[in-house]
């Protein structure tokens, strides 16, 4: 008897055309997910660097905008009236210029306007709160309130590797304002507004294709694979109005 076999196969031609087409497709695939795994990295990095800002943006724009304000005194006799005025030893508005390292600005206001300090503590003795803002060595914007001797810096975005405050003077006599970093302002008590700089990075390295930014004075900053923007915000301290006529 005579068996007739129907079973087809493949010649080795069409095999290695199968496979290459196979590793091709596994190349494509390949490549594309490298390139959705970069793009999500780079998202995720400029996502953080911009949560870091808003961070610390706000808290500053928080203490300024309240910096100074007065409040209704009920405890007056007989009748009742505003809070009395700032003395020289606990200011408002008090800044130091200088490097990163150096670079302070303190806004000070009454704890019954507000009694909770930059870090979110409930004050519960004192008169006033003067939150300190400045970096540390781990490229982090920290705050404390001066005024308890115990408090310590703390925290409250990382990532900014520069922090730097210029202060808009009113001159009443001449009618105009001009912009100053703290050494150069001569008096406090006429500053208008505040224009506060960032330079935040990603914390890791996200490329290694980056390119060279500029920094919150205009100088170049070296490419190391981070991701850097630069964030400036101005500020008007509420209670400086009447300043100028």
């Amino acid at each position: 008897m005579r068996v007739h076999s129907n079973a087809l196969g493949y010649t080795l031609p069409e095999l290695l055309i199968g496979l290459s087409l196979g590793l091709m497709v596994i190349a494509a695939a390949t490549a594309a997910y490298g390139v959705s795994r970069q793009t999500w990295t780079n998202m995720a990095a400029i996502d953080a660097v911009h949560a870091n800002a808003r961070m610390a943006l706000r808290k500053i724009r928080e203490h300024a905008q309240i910096a100074g304000a007065a409040y209704l005194d009920k405890s007056a006799s007989p009748n009742t009236q505003l809070s009395g005025a700032y003395t020289f030893d606990q200011p408002d508005l008090q800044g130091v210029n200088g490097n990163k390292a150096d670079e302070h600005v303190a806004l000070g206001h009454w704890v019954n306007v507000y009694a909770r300090d930059c870090q979110g503590n409930k004050v519960d003795t004192g008169q006033t709160i003067r939150n300190d803002f400045k970096l540390n060595t781990s490229k982090e914007l920290t705050c404390k309130d001066l005024s308890p001797t115990t408090s310590t810096y703390q925290a409250l975005a990382e990532g900014v590797e520069d922090f730097q405050v210029r202060y808009a003077q009113a001159n009443p006599t001449n009618q105009t304002v001009q912009w100053k970093t703290a050494d150069q302002v001569s008096a406090m008590a006429q500053v208008l507004a505040i224009e506060v700089c960032l330079r935040v990075a990603s914390v890791n390295t996200v490329s290694s294709g980056s390119t060279a930014s500029q920094g919150c004075a205009g100088e170049t900053v070296a490419a190391d694979g981070r991701l850097r923007r630069v964030f400036r915000r101005v500020i008007t301290l509420r209670n400086r109005d009447g300043l100028l006529p």
